[in-house]
């Protein structure tokens, strides 16, 4: 299940970002906090899209990668 979560994220996300176009490619980490008054380069969400992409990368790895899942339960069902 943690496997599939983490794929599904990671996709939708990527997703996000491909559906934003050129607008996604920035990243500036000051218009996600409140109070930024400067002009975004494209809409507000496509700054957080981006964070939020960058993130979920990573969740592949928190609590152990998806490839040592994924050996864990080969080696269950194969019984090795």
């Amino acid at each position: 299940l943690k496997i599939r979560g983490t794929e599904i994220r990671q996709e939708l996300t990527a997703l996000t970002r491909r559906a934003m176009g050129p607008y996604a490619l920035p990243f500036i980490e000051e218009a996600l906090h409140e109070g930024y008054d400067q002009a975004c380069v494209g809409p507000q969400e496509a700054a957080f899209a981006s964070a939020q992409y960058f993130n979920n990368r990573k969740l592949s790895i928190f609590g152990g990668s998806n490839e040592i899942q994924k050996n864990i339960i080969s080696k269950m069902i194969l019984g090795l």
